[in-house]
């Protein structure tokens, strides 16, 4: 797996650096909307099989020496299964490759709550967490607005036992 996620990690970083054309996704607020599918099979059972990931990016500006963009980010995935819920909600900051094809990462604090029904109760626990993503630009639209897609890989704080950590995939809008 980390094989892999390097080969995808070089092969996307080589691709950006070989494409100097800005992104329109440049614009300085992005939302992204999509499903996030958690990796263990305990958060799953509380929190959903896939559930619903909301992000949004205000962009801070970038560097006249490097092709990156830094932003304050939100990032947000909750859902519910068998009488029980998962939600996390995170802040924090990022940066990333300014080309159509770009990866980037973020640093968050997170605060993730798990209801895990009447008899094991809720628990909240706040921690440090951190995205990694990688995304293309898919359309330009007249007036300055993109659409690009987006695979984030979500490393979020353990809450009783429970990793809501996973992958989400996003249509995001940048305005």
């Amino acid at each position: 797996m980390q094989k892999s996620t390097a080969i995808i990690f070089i092969a996307t970083l080589a691709l950006g650096a070989s494409t100097t054309v800005p992104v329109c996704a440049d614009a300085q607020l992005g939302l992204g909307v999509g499903p996030s599918i958690m990796f263990q099979s305990a958060a799953r059972q509380v929190g959903g099989t896939d559930q619903l990931n909301i992000n949004a990016t205000l962009d801070l500006g970038g560097s006249k020496h490097f092709p990156l963009r830094n932003s304050l980010m939100f990032d947000y995935a909750g859902g519910s299964a068998n009488g029980g819920s998962l939600n996390d909600y995170g802040l924090g900051f990022g940066t990333r490759l300014n080309t159509p094809v770009y990866i980037g990462a973020g640093a968050f604090l997170y605060s993730v709550n798990a209801n895990q029904g009447p008899v094991v109760g809720t628990h909240t626990a706040t921690g440090f967490g951190s995205n990694i993503f990688v995304g293309e630009k898919i359309l330009d639209v007249p007036g300055g607005a993109a659409f690009a897609a987006q695979l984030t890989y979500r490393q979020i704080p353990i809450v009783n036992g429970l990793n809501p950590g996973g992958l989400a995939l996003t249509l995001r809008v940048s305005l």
